[in-house]
C-alpha cells in the first residue's frame, strides 16, 4: 500500500489531474500523440466487440471508471450507448459531460467525480450491463478490492469489465532501455511497490501521480466476482505513448510493425508483454 492512505491519495490525484485536465486532450489527444490515438481506436474496438459478445449492443448501460476528458464514453454514446462516466478528478468529469453536449450526446452520458475505490457510493436503479476502465487510472488506486466489490454488485451477472492497465513488464521499454545502457529504468515497473509518475501538460508543465504496475494476478484477486475471459497486450511491439516522437520519427517502420502487433498479442507470453495489458472479465451468474 502507498504510505499515505486511499482518502488522501485520492485526493492528491484528483488535485493532479484538475490542474492538467484543460491541457490533456491537446497532449494525449488526436492532435497530440499519434500512439495514444491508436491505442484509444484500438481499446474502442475491443470494447464494442467485449459488450456486444456478452449481451450488451448499443442501447444498453455502461459505466466507466477514470473517463478522463471522455474520449470512449462520447464514442460509445455516438453509436447508442448511455453511460455513466466516474473519475476522481471533478475537473475531468465536467469535460467529458462538456464534450458529450458539444457533439450532441449530452442526454446519454452522465457524470459524478468519485475515485474508482469508492463507487460503492453509486446507487443505480438497475444494474449496467457492462463497465469499463481503460488506459492505467486503475494503476493509481489504492483501493482495488473495495472497486471489486462494489463492481459485482453495479454490473449485472453476465455483463463485462473490461480494463487495460500498466503492467510489471513492457517488452519494448525494457529493451529500448537496456540497449540504452539504462538498466534501472528499464526494470523500472517491477517489484509492485507505489512510484511517482509524470501526467503532462502542455508547456512541459507536468504532475505527478502515484503508480503502481499492476499483474493480472493482482487485478483478478480483486475482482473475485468475476472471471477473466481475454487477455492481450496493447501495444506490444509499439512504443509506449511517453515516446510518441520516436513512432512519429519511424511511422513507415511501426506501420509495418503492427501487424506482428495484432498477431502475437493475444498470444503467450506475448499477452503480458505490452505498455498495457487489456483484460476482459465477466461478471459470474
Amino acid at each position: 500500500m502507498s504510505k499515505i492512505g486511499p482518502d488522501r491519495q485520492h485526493a492528491a490525484a484528483a488535485a493532479a489531474f484538475d490542474e492538467i485536465a484543460a491541457d490533456y486532450d491537446g497532449v494525449y489527444g488526436p492532435d497530440g500523440n499519434a500512439v495514444m490515438t491508436w491505442m484509444r481506436h484500438q481499446s474502442l474496438s475491443l470494447l464494442q466487440a467485449a459488450f456486444r459478445a456478452h449481451d450488451a449492443p448499443p442501447g444498453s448501460r455502461l459505466l466507466e471508471l477514470g473517463c478522463g476528458t471522455g474520449e470512449e464514453a462520447v464514442s460509445l454514446a455516438q453509436i447508442g450507448y448511455r453511460v455513466l462516466v466516474t473519475d476522481v478528478a471533478p475537473q475531468m468529469v465536467a469535460l467529458a459531460r462538456a464534450k458529450a453536449d458539444r457533439v450532441g450526446v449530452g442526454g446519454q452520458v452522465h457524470g459524478v467525480a468519485l475515485a474508482a475505490g469508492r463507487i460503492d457510493a453509486l446507487q443505480p436503479s438497475q444494474a449496467f450491463d457492462g463497465a469499463y476502465a481503460s488506459f492505467g487510472g486503475l494503476n493509481c488506486e489504492p483501493d482495488l478490492l473495495a472497486m471489486g466489490r462494489a463492481l459485482a454488485r453495479l454490473v449485472r451477472p453476465g455483463g463485462v469489465f473490461v480494463t487495460s492497465v500498466m503492467g510489471p513488464t513492457c517488452l519494448f521499454e525494457m529493451v529500448w532501455y537496456l540497449l540504452h545502457l539504462r538498466p534501472r529504468r528499464a526494470l523500472r515497473r517491477m517489484g509492485g511497490r507505489w512510484q511517482r509518475a509524470p501526467v503532462a501538460g502542455r508547456s512541459g508543465r507536468e504532475r505527478a501521480v502515484l503508480t503502481r504496475y499492476l499483474t493480472v494476478k493482482q487485478l483478478t484477486a480483486a475482482l473475485s466476482g468475476f472471471v477473466l475471459v481475454r487477455a492481450l497486450a496493447l501495444p506490444l511491439f509499439l512504443p509506449p505513448p511517453y515516446a510518441d516522437s520516436l513512432y512519429r520519427r519511424h511511422a513507415d517502420l511501426f506501420r509495418w510493425v503492427e501487424r506482428y502487433d495484432r498477431s502475437l498479442r493475444d498470444r503467450q507470453p506475448w499477452r503480458h508483454l505490452g505498455d498495457h495489458t487489456v483484460l476482459v472479465l465477466q461478471r459470474r451468474a
